[in-house]
């Protein structure tokens, strides 16, 4: 359940809870299929590695529904809308720091196979003398 306060609402999930703060809609009339976005909610997330991303959860003219940003479909409470955006943007920000993990990990093994080579290549051909 969104514990709401003046322009900010919080929202606990898993045990966490996040802060979405109203923020200013960047178009007048902005439409996400046939609704029009009456407010746009945002909370920053922030991993152990230092990343940042930030949860966007859109409140359409209606009143009843919203949606979150990072995937489709609308939820008739914002504590549901909030939970889905927050899910996904922290997977996604988690899977971006495992790539960049394991890149570096393949960087250094390709560096120290490179050094091996170079040196069976300097062996082989000395052996030969």
């Amino acid at each position: 359940m969104a514990k709401e306060g003046d322009g900010f609402r919080t929202v606990g999930v898993k045990g966490t809870e996040f802060k979405f703060e109203r923020a200013p809609i960047d178009k007048v009339g902005r439409m996400v299929r046939d609704r029009e976005i009456k407010a746009l909610w945002v909370s920053p997330l922030q991993a152990n590695t230092g990343f940042l991303a930030s949860a966007t959860v859109n409140e359409f003219d209606d009143g009843v529904l919203y949606g979150p940003s990072s995937v489709p479909g609308t939820f008739s409470d914002f504590a549901g809308a909030a939970a889905a955006e927050v899910t996904v943007r922290w997977l996604e920000l988690t899977n971006e720091h495992l790539a960049r993990k394991l890149k570096r990990q393949r960087d250094w093994v390709m560096v120290v196979a490179g050094i091996f080579s170079m040196i069976a290549i300097i062996a082989i051909a000395f052996r030969g003398m």
